[in-house]
């Protein structure tokens, strides 16, 4: 189940699970390092009730 796609957070999908924000985030920092939402490219709920996160990794061209 995705929950957050591209910094942002799918309130519905989120509230079916009954996930919260502070629990993506508390995902995010633990396995990626990551503070902010708008870090999170996607955020999945898995099968076995884990967050996997994936990071953004937008790149300005030459920065």
């Amino acid at each position: 189940m995705l929950l957050v796609e591209n910094g942002q957070p799918l309130q519905d999908q989120m509230g079916l699970e009954r996930v919260d924000l502070d629990d993506v985030l508390e995902a995010a920092r633990r396995w990626r390092g990551l503070e902010r939402i708008d870090q999170i490219k996607f955020a999945v709920l898995e099968r076995d009730g884990n967050i996997t996160v994936i990071p953004r990794t937008d790149r300005k061209p030459g920065g």
